[in-house]
């Protein structure tokens, strides 16, 4: 790997030290293969070993003038080179290092890449106690440690994180050999530095919230001991620093903290005087509070602790920041998961106390993050928070039920509610939850709490259930709302509201059945009342509910983890006798087309239930049903039109029943089925019943394989006869049985192929049929019958078979042919010798096409170029070229919009498969500018694949001119430097922006006398100002004032004015008229006048309404009020015209809105 590939990919650049960093880096890639010799391997690669020595001999020997590029090629190289070179050469290359560091103390970017360097190997060396206990490379790091509080920001933070790292490689070691030399380096700095300077403090401590995550246990307490004492002191800043290193050493998992360490940061975080309005040192007390109390509690029992911290983070709930309350709930629910353990003890009550507390109005604003934090702890301890948090649950619903009753409630605080109560719901258990918090007293349902209704019917589903909890207590009160409703004394409006509520109550039995725990025992005691349910002709949308029901009943039985799967099927195929006449029964009486989501469900059902009757009884229901759809069909063909249609519909019921026992009935049943279906097949007076025997011939193919592969020449005869009679709603159900034949030719390796040739034009025509469904079905035969071809050995005689559509009368079936020719050559065209030699001819066949006039065919002829230009070798297609461009050029043209799109695309890979300059000599003059912009488009294009493959490759997000800036940048001395404004006009006067919380801009005013603005003078906020405002209206010199009426009050002209002209002196018409215009074009407007009149102007456009003398439209007598009307055009649907467009009806609509202004 070439770590210099970056910097040579820049060669030749503006930039003066990219410029000088490829010279150094030549030659010294020049002085290493003269190294190498006469015999030296010339292609060998340069490895980073030799550029690491050949760049430390080019530093101990090259003058000053060189040494800062080398010592950054150096960076580079350094972490490639392999760690045995580094720790042997180390006491050389660190001696060197240390020298120029000593004689470029000034040069900031040498320096810095001298201290990077030395960093790096050390690094490299064996992290053991043994090696750092040597004199030598103590004194390296020490050297390390200083800077690491030098005032210069970039000295200072490279020795930060080269010790850093440092300490890295020495914590995964498990050596502990440099922690007491940075505790004693730390501890020496907070005992000298003076009260009043603590700049050098607080370079200290940022360090130490880097490195104390690093060091060992004990050597963190005594550091820790010492940054406790800085939080008793006055002063944020120095207070914020200190929090950050606590939050860095407790957010770390590898940080070695022990419970005496934690316990004492726990009691001093308590014992600080918090603002919770300052978002900052409230988030930062927060994260380190309850991080560490998580830590402390595998350590020792926090029992006791954790009340106190609990009160502590609620009161950061009364905090106006919403930051605060988010970062307080996702704290607080990292420490309770942890340390909560419920239980009667004292001090977990008081912990429920505080919570519960949150729920008082006096946290209303918290109360999202707080319903949030609740649903997450309450989630995570399951059925155990019953009955910790039932008075949380009650309190929950009573704030609801309140604010219901508010008019102005808030929608988004009832779905905080509703949220944590189906979370609630969900970990306890409906029972349960029902329990805390019943829906009825003694008077019945309390409606005030109806909403918790779908809440129930949502968590339900999620977690186990019993039936008999369902029947006892949902259908008793369900009972109890119809009885409520059918009374006489019910108002007709309560009478509904009572039936609505039945419905809601019965809703909840799908959820039920989703976990069921108890169908063996007591499915049977409610089996009658489903059976009773689905009849009641009052309730029709019971028949889905009980389906839905009894669906999710028979997949609980049937799912493999069920333990008592078996005993729950026996249960419910004991019911099958009832259950399945009456679904039956049931779908007779539906409508098909109004009721088709009803007539699926019922379908599911019955497939689902009958597989789980006995097969006796299954044979019995469908000989009956057999039965029963030929003696409809024999009398709706003897009935009139209005009773046949009646029974007509009557028997696309009954097969849709048949067509849902497929799978479910044996051998004897489908022969009966197949031979029903048959005369179906050939009957286009009813598209609905042909569709419908279509689809069970598909499912008899898939579901009794054996059956079809014995019945397979009748059932190819029976589609061949079929051919003409299809309708079209059929063909996708047609085209899906022939794909299942072909799948059961292939199966069976039957060798008679013979029918195929009749349908290929059907399924060429097909690929063109406006249903998506119908096409992907056409596509997918027509790659199933080359694949069964192909296993023949007979793949291109079925694609001359396709070929021969391309002599077809229509363009409809050409076009087919094209489309379907490029389906199997994209399918095939790869792997297939036989048509990859048939290309050549396929493409100048197709070629001819080129010329036609219809779109279709030019449409599909352009798809096979694409596919033959990707395919075809280059030598192949060479021929090709001057035909394909020709005719491509004719259908690229302002006037072929439809086409140009795909054309150029094709032009565009030709051009770099062949080149710019050969495709351009086979295009006339006139054309020559498309080559033109296709090479600049494709140049483009490849500046910013360029420019995001540099992004990608930087993964830092500096790139590398923006590094080798900022290595050259020896002007910052200072992270807070005075900033410096230079002006090329000294009476300009700069300003300073700042972004404010808000995202609005602040401004500093600069001096123009002065180029330093000293923000550390609190005399510059004086200074700061908002952004910057328009002038008002009656301040403006570029605005008229306008009178009531409407008319322009032009005052006269300033006596700077530029224009000779004064308004106010000018009696001539002619003349105020000019002056009007030129002030016009002054304020900008008179252009944008010009425009709307382009825009909004014309006939239709309401300009007959205008006002001539005023603002605003006028009303006409005889007329209607005025109005704009905006005539409908096509062409404004364009994307091209789709600005003008917005344009047009926005500038309609502003003259109103001027006008009520």
């Amino acid at each position: 790997m070439d770590v210099f590939a970056e910097l040579r990919r820049h060669a030749g650049g503006n930039h003066p030290q990219k410029v000088k960093l490829n010279v150094v880096l030549a030659a010294i890639t020049d002085v290493i293969v003269e190294r190498r010799g006469p015999n030296g391997d010339e292609d060998q690669p340069i490895s980073n070993t030799e550029y690491f020595a050949a760049l430390m001999t080019g530093l101990e020997s090259s003058d000053d003038s060189h040494a800062q590029e080398i010592m950054q090629l150096l960076t580079m190289v350094l972490p490639e080179v392999h760690e045995p070179v580094l720790r042997s050469k180390f006491d050389a290359v660190a001696h060197a290092l240390i020298r120029i560091m000593q004689n470029n103390d000034d040069e900031l970017a040498l320096l810095r890449s001298s201290l990077v360097a030395l960093g790096m190997v050390m690094q490299a060396q064996e992290p053991s106690a043994s090696v750092w206990s040597h004199p030598t490379i103590l004194k390296y790091f020490h050297v390390l440690l200083a800077l690491a509080t030098d005032p210069r920001p970039k000295i200072r933070k490279a020795a930060q994180s080269s010790i850093a790292k440092i300490l890295e490689v020495h914590a995964d070691a498990h050596c502990d050999t440099l922690s007491t030399h940075i505790a004693g380096f730390a501890e020496n700095i907070l005992a000298s530095a003076v009260a009043k300077d603590q700049t050098k403090v607080l370079q200290l401590v940022g360090f130490l919230g880097t490195v104390l995550p690093l060091l060992p246990g004990k050597v963190v307490t005594s550091l820790c001991d010492a940054l406790f004492k800085l939080l008793q002191t006055n002063q944020k800043t120095m207070s914020i620093v200190t929090l950050e290193a606590f939050d860095a050493l407790v957010s770390t998992p590898s940080s070695r903290l022990s419970a005496e360490c934690l316990s004492a940061l726990l009691s001093t975080v308590l014992g600080l005087d918090s603002n919770v309005h300052d978002q900052q040192h409230a988030i930062l007390l927060i994260t380190i509070t309850c991080r560490a109390l998580a830590r402390l509690e595998p350590l020792q029992s926090t029992r006791d602790l954790t009340p106190r911290v609990v009160v502590a983070m609620c009161a950061y709930f009364e905090s106006q920041h919403t930051q605060v309350h988010r970062k307080c709930a996702e704290m607080l629910n990292v420490a309770l998961q942890v340390c909560l353990v419920l239980g009667p003890h004292p001090s977990v009550q008081r912990v429920l106390f505080s919570l519960e507390g949150l729920l008082t109005l006096r946290y209303q604003h918290a109360w999202p993050s707080i319903f949030s934090f609740l649903a997450s702890l309450v989630s995570f301890f399951g059925d155990r928070a019953h009955p910790a948090f039932d008075s949380v649950f009650k309190t929950t619903v009573d704030l609801y039920e309140a604010m219901d009753s508010m008019p102005q409630a808030n929608d988004d605080m009832r779905k905080s509610f509703t949220r944590f109560m189906t979370s609630a719901t969900t970990a306890v258990g409906a029972e349960t939850m029902l329990a805390v918090v019943p829906l009825q007293n003694a008077h019945g349902i309390v409606e005030e709490r109806a909403w918790l209704i779908p809440v129930i019917r949502d968590a339900a589903k999620l977690g186990a259930g019993r039936l008999e909890y369902f029947s006892t207590a949902i259908l008793s009160l369900a009972k109890a709302c119809e009885a409520v409703s059918r009374a006489d004394s019910t108002t007709s409006l309560e009478a509904k509201r009572m039936q609505a509520r039945t419905m809601q109550l019965w809703s909840l039995f799908p959820s039920f059945c989703a976990h069921p725990t108890d169908v063996a025992a007591n499915f049977k005691k409610i089996a009658k009342t489903l059976a009773n349910a689905m009849s009641d002709k009052r309730y029709p949308e019971l028949q889905l509910l009980v389906c839905q029901g009894l669906q999710a009943l028979i997949k609980a039985a049937n799912d493999d983890e069920n333990d008592a799967g078996e005993a729950d099927q026996a249960a419910l195929a004991k019911f099958a006798a009832r259950f399945l006449p009456l679904l039956i029964t049931i779908v007779e009486g539906l409508d098909a087309d109004s009721e088709s989501d009803r007539l699926q469900t019922l379908m599911d059902t019955i497939a689902g239930y009958a597989k789980l009757a006995e097969p006796d009884f299954i044979a019995n229901v469908f000989k009956q049903l057999m039965q029963k759809l030929l003696e409809t069909t024999t009398h709706a063909k003897r009935a009139d039109a209005k009773a046949a249609a009646t029974l007509q519909a009557q028997t696309h019921l009954l097969m849709s029943v048949a067509l849902a026992l497929v799978s479910i009935i044996d051998v004897s049943q489908v022969a009966l089925l197949y031979r029903v279906v048959k005369p179906y097949l050939l009957d286009d007076t009813d598209p609905v019943m042909q569709k419908r025997s279509y689809s069970v011939l598909v499912q008899i193919c898939d579901a009794h394989p054996a059956f079809a592969a014995e019945h397979l020449a009748d059932m190819i005869d029976s589609l061949s006869e079929s051919l003409l009679t299809c309708s079209v709603p059929a063909k996708k159900m047609r085209l899906r049985a022939l794909h299942q034949i072909i799948r059961a030719i292939d199966r069976v390796q039957h060798t008679d192929v013979g029918f195929i040739p009749n349908l290929v034009g059907e399924i060429m025509l097909c690929t063109k049929e406006a249903n998506a469904k119908a096409r992907e079905a056409a596509f997918e035969l027509l790659l199933a019958m080359a694949r069964l071809m192909d296993s023949q050995g007979n793949l291109m005689e079925f694609m001359q078979m396709v070929l021969g559509g391309l002599a077809a009368r229509t363009p409809h079936m050409r076009s087919a042919a094209v489309l379907c020719m490029s389906r199997l050559v994209f399918e095939f065209g790869r792997t297939e010798v036989a048509i990859q030699q048939a290309m050549p001819d396929l493409l100048r066949t197709v070629l001819m096409l080129l010329h036609e006039k219809a779109r279709e065919v030019i449409k599909s002829v352009i798809g096979f170029l694409k596919l033959g230009i990707a395919i075809l070798p280059k030598d192949d297609l060479v021929e090709f070229l001057p035909s394909i461009v020709e005719g491509l050029l004719q259908w690229i043209g302002e006037s072929k919009a439809r086409f140009r799109a795909k054309t150029r695309t094709i032009m565009m890979k030709l051009c770099r498969k062949f080149g710019y300059d050969y495709i351009a000599s086979l295009v006339p003059d006139g054309d020559k500018k498309l080559i033109t912009h296709i090479r600049k488009t494709k140049e483009r294009e490849d500046r910013l694949k360029e420019k995001k493959r540099e992004e990608r490759s930087n993964p830092t997000g500096q790139s590398f001119e923006e590094f080798m800036q900022d290595s050259d940048d020896e002007g910052d001395e200072s992270d807070h430097a005075p900033a410096a404004s230079s002006s090329k006009h000294q009476d300009q006067r700069p300003t300073k922006r700042l972004k404010t919380p808000t995202g609005s801009s602040n401004y500093i005013k600069e001096n123009a006398e002065e180029d330093i603005v000293d923000f550390l003078d609190n005399s510059a906020f004086k200074n700061i100002v908002q952004s910057r405002k328009k002038k008002q209206a009656d301040e403006s010199d570029d605005e008229f004032e306008v009178s009531k009426d409407g008319r322009m009050i032009i005052p006269g002209m300033d006596d700077d004015d530029d224009d000779d002209i004064s308004m106010g002196e000018s009696d001539d018409e002619d003349a105020v008229r000019r002056d009007v215009q030129k002030k016009l074009e002054h304020m900008g407007l008179e252009k944008k006048r010009k425009r709307d009149k382009e825009v909004v102007g014309g006939a239709g456009a309401g300009n007959e309404y205008r006002a001539k003398k005023a603002a605003g439209d006028i009303k006409k007598k005889g007329k209607m009020d005025p109005y704009a009307y905006i005539p409908l055009d096509p062409k404004l649907m364009a994307k091209r015209n789709k600005q003008s467009a917005v344009n047009k009806f926005s500038k309609t609509g502003r003259v109103g809105k001027q006008h009520r202004k």
